[in-house]
C-alpha cells in the first residue's frame, strides 16, 4: 500500500475528485490529508524561481547561516512571501474542510489535525477531532506561526498519552528539533521536507532518536536532497509525502509522479521502497 503522508487541501488548485484521479494514476491508496495554512498560491514556474529554488537548497545544505535568514524572511506580519508575492497564513486552518473531505471518500483520505498552540482551545480541538479515527495525528506549523517549539507542550503530552504521531514543519529557532525528542521520548515524531531548515544538522540527530522521522514532502526539496537523507538516517526514517497542492502551476493539473519518482530512483531494493511509500506510515498508526 502507497500513502501519501504530507498532502494540503484547497480545492480552489486541486478537486477531491482530481486529486483521487492522480491518486489512481501513481497507485497510491490513502491521502493523509491537512488544512490548507495559507492563501492559495499557484507557481508562476519562471526559470528564475527554479533557480533561486536552486541557490536555497544550497546555503541550506552548505552555507545553513546564511540559508536560515533567507528562511526567516520568508514568513513576516502574517503573510508568506514567495518570489515577490505575499500569501496571508491562516492563523487557525479549518479542520471542518478535512473532516468533509474524508466523510466524503472515507476509502481514500486520512486527516492530521492542524493545530496553532498561540490560538485559543488548541488543545481541546485536537481532542475533538481526534475522537475521529480518520484523524490520525496532529500538524503543527512553528515556521508560518511563529512560536517557540515549547508552546507545543501541552500537545506533544497529548499526543504522546494517545501514542497519535506529530509532523512538523520547523522553525529555524535553535536545535528546536532536539526539543521534544528529549521531553517527549515516547512521542512519534515526523520532520516535514527532510527536517528543513536544518537537514545535515538534524538527520544526524534523528538518526539516533527511536521515534523520529522525517518525511519527503515539498518543492523545498529534489531528488538529490532525498537521495542524502536516506543515505544518513536509513530506509526505516523517511516517508513518502508530496506536500500537494503546493507547486501547481494551473487549476487541476498536479503531477504526483514527480516527487514519486524521488523514492523509485533510489538505489535501494525494491521491499526498502516499500517501507519509504507506506509500511513505515503504516507502522506508526497502527
Amino acid at each position: 500500500m502507497i500513502v501519501d503522508c504530507h498532502f494540503h487541501i484547497d480545492e480552489k488548485m486541486l478537486t477531491l475528485e482530481k486529486m483521487i484521479e492522480g491518486m489512481d494514476k501513481n497507485d497510491i491508496t490513502k491521502t493523509v490529508l491537512i488544512a490548507s495554512m495559507n492563501e492559495t498560491m499557484f507557481e508562476g514556474g519562471s526559470a528564475f524561481q527554479h533557480n533561486l529554488q536552486h541557490f536555497f537548497r544550497f546555503l541550506i545544505l552548505n552555507a545553513p547561516q546564511i540559508g536560515l535568514k533567507i528562511y526567516d524572511g520568508l514568513v513576516k506580519d502574517g503573510f508568506l512571501k514567495l518570489h515577490g508575492s505575499s500569501y496571508k497564513i491562516f492563523t487557525k486552518p479549518s479542520n471542518d474542510i478535512v473532516a468533509t473531505a474524508i466523510a466524503r471518500f472515507p476509502e481514500r483520505f486520512l486527516g492530521w489535525v492542524a493545530v496553532n498552540p498561540l490560538a485559543h482551545e488548541s488543545v481541546e480541538e485536537v481532542e475533538f477531532y481526534l475522537n475521529n479515527p480518520s484523524f490520525i495525528g496532529v500538524k503543527a506549523h512553528p515556521f508560518m506561526h511563529e512560536y517557540s517549539i515549547k508552546a507545543l507542550d501541552p500537545i506533544a503530552a497529548l499526543c504522546e498519552s494517545k501514542g497519535v504521531p506529530m509532523i512538523i514543519h520547523l522553525s529555524s529557532e535553535a536545535d528546536s528539533y532536539k526539543y521534544l525528542p528529549e521531553n517527549y521520548p515516547k512521542l512519534k515524531l515526523i520532520y516535514a521536507h527532510a527536517g528543513l531548515p536544518f537537514w545535515k544538522k538534524l538527520w544526524k540527530y534523528v538518526k539516533d532518536q527511536p521515534n523520529v522521522y522525517v518525511d519527503t514532502s515539498s518543492d523545498y526539496l529534489n531528488q538529490s536532497i532525498v537521495k542524502k537523507a536516506v543515505e544518513s538516517l536509513g530506509f526505516r526514517k523517511v516517508l513518502y509525502g508530496c506536500d500537494g497542492p503546493y507547486g501547481m502551476k494551473k487549476f487541476n493539473n498536479y503531477d504526483y509522479s514527480e516527487k514519486k519518482s524521488w523514492i523509485e530512483s533510489l538505489h535501494i531494493p525494491d521491499n526498502q521502497k516499500e517501507y519509504i511509500l507506506g509500511k513505515n506510515f503504516l507502522g506508526l498508526i497502527d
